[in-house]
């Protein structure tokens, strides 16, 4: 045996041999688990013994839904993340207006991401155009809110992109007016990544480095793999190929800490032909790179108002949502995709988008029946409970981020009132129902960190000392399975990955407490002591 763990309590997610305390490791491929003295036999003048001294061992975890490359990206900006105040936020970016004159950088934007305003102790009114002028003056100013589905700019901003000139009856764009027709600075949807025109393509050398940098990240956060968003997300329209030539690079020389499952997002039909045409479901660039499926967007945020609801926002009556593909062009991309064997995951946050996409994904599959398509919703939030059975009985597959109960607790009984908050944010009853179930980040919406995940997946803690409808939870044993074997499942790799089972690759997660026995507010307490990928340690604490 190159390596045998023993010494340890080793929760397997394996109803065959569901807890033992030794795993011997040939080949990256776990081969033998069992007892100390079972495993110990097999040891050799060569073998490495990795006492686990007691320690809390278990499957590396899986992030069903991120974004790596934006999370890469967005490090290089002004965060605003931890900002309590909107004075603060317009102080931050006075700062860095002053910096970039200060150091001549003529042309250089002050690009700021991340905020919040919900979190906003003086004033929870996103900076309008004004705001942002009087804060940067002629520097030109674009701040992203945290979910990336709206951005403010100030007047220069606008100018350089051509915006200025648009007014509230004639624009064909996403934005929000002042009283008197003109732009109020904000920004929804596709249109608040138009700065993104002006981006530069990072080259493949630069992505290969992104990619290095944050696969070992998340593998110091206990992760072996991720779903991730990566194509058309740095420069849209111009980065896919740039995008895939890296991972190609990284894969193929074993440069990734985690088995990257792509969520390839392409959402022209005609690009997402050649895409389908030159990439086909499951290219693999070494055993850690895989196109998994095709991602696209339903509507937008709850936060912003753009989510698509099938009534209306209890407390914006007038707001409706924002639908990003008409049916005919969104059932049009399912055809494509369905076609070429591809397994669609779509942005819903709002019941109204999930009606559609529910729609579609039936709509192809009573076309062109497939076995086992693996469609699915991401983020599945606003929903009604006749969605959920719908789901089952389409066998769709759900990514829900727990982690969102941190900030949405606040948020959701406000927007759609409580009759329909209730039945959103159900992971209980997707448990209930056999629905596979994988829980995801967002990053960098959410840090895509698991421990937390799973602490709010039990607790939905709302931040108030109480729990959000706690009829929704999980047990911590489902918690686990949501961020393993389903998010192996969600990557068709349940029969290699995500159980510490005989045959199935090595990937293990060593944490500091045995997440099964302790108290679930003590959660959060747990750190990560060591990940193994493929047999291999990628991060030791």
């Amino acid at each position: 045996m190159d390596r045998i763990f023993y010494n340890g309590v080793i929760k397997t997610v394996d109803e065959a041999q569901p807890l033992v305390s030794a795993v011997c490791v040939q080949n990256g491929i776990v081969m033998r688990t069992g007892s100390d003295e079972e495993m110990l036999k097999y040891k050799t003048e060569n073998t490495e013994l990795i006492d686990l001294g007691g320690k809390f061992m278990m499957p590396g975890f899986i992030d069903s839904h991120m974004h790596m490359l934006a999370t890469y990206a967005t490090s290089l900006e002004l965060d605003l993340g931890g900002c309590k105040s909107k004075k603060e936020v317009l102080q931050l970016l006075s700062d860095e207006a002053d910096r970039i004159r200060r150091e001549g950088k003529d042309g250089e934007w002050v690009h700021a991401c991340n905020f919040n305003q919900d979190y906003w102790s003086d004033d929870k009114t996103v900076p309008s155009r004004l705001e942002l002028d009087e804060a940067c003056g002629d520097v030109p100013c674009y701040m992203q809110r945290c979910c990336g589905h709206t951005a403010s700019h100030n007047t220069k901003a606008l100018e350089i992109m051509g915006l200025m000139g648009e007014r509230a009856e004639t624009t064909t764009h996403n934005m929000k007016f002042f009283p008197d027709g003109t732009p109020q600075g904000q920004l929804f949807e596709g249109d608040a990544e138009l700065i993104l025109d002006f981006a530069e393509v990072p080259s493949v050398e630069e992505l290969v480095h992104w990619i290095e940098e944050e696969t070992a990240r998340c593998a110091a956060l206990g992760l072996v793999g991720i779903h991730s968003d990566d194509l058309n997300m740095v420069a849209p329209g111009r980065d896919l190929e740039n995008v895939m030539a890296a991972f190609k690079i990284a894969g193929e020389t074993n440069r990734m800490s985690v088995k990257v499952y792509e969520q390839c997002r392409v959402e022209e039909a005609d690009e997402l032909r050649e895409f389908v045409r030159k990439y086909p479901k499951g290219t693999a660039y070494g055993t850690r790179f895989v196109t998994n499926s095709i991602k696209e967007m339903g509507d937008g945020s709850l936060g912003a108002h753009s989510a698509v609801l099938r009534g209306s926002y209890a407390n914006d009556p007038e707001a409706k949502g924002i639908r990003i593909h008409d049916d005919a062009e969104m059932f049009e991309l399912f055809r494509i995709a369905h076609g070429a064997g591809y397994p669609v995951v779509v942005h819903c946050i709002g019941d109204g988008t999930v009606d559609q996409v529910l729609n579609g994904f039936e709509l192809v599959q009573n076309e062109n029946p497939l076995p086992d398509i693996r469609n699915g919703i991401v983020h599945c939030q606003i929903m009604g409970t006749d969605q959920l059975y719908r789901m089952q009985r389409n066998n769709v597959l759900a990514y829900v981020q727990p982690v969102f109960c941190r900030a949405d607790a606040g948020i959701v009984d406000d927007c759609v009132g409580p009759e329909l908050a209730k039945q959103s944010y159900n992971w209980r009853l997707f448990c209930d129902l056999g629905v596979h179930q994988s829980g995801g980040s967002d990053c960098p919406v959410e840090p895509c960190d698991p421990i937390p995940n799973i602490y709010y997946a039990v607790t939905r803690d709302n931040g108030k000392g109480g729990s959000w409808y706690p009829e929704n939870a999980v047990t911590i044993e489902e918690a686990i399975r949501m961020f393993t074997i389903e998010g192996a499942y969600a990557g068709y790799a349940e029969a290699t990955r995500g159980s510490i089972t005989p045959g199935k690759y090595a990937d293990f997660v060593v944490l500091s407490q045995d997440l099964t026995k302790i108290d679930p507010k003590d959660i959060l307490k747990t750190k990560v002591l060591m990940t193994v990928l493929e047999g291999e340690t990628v991060f030791e604490a």
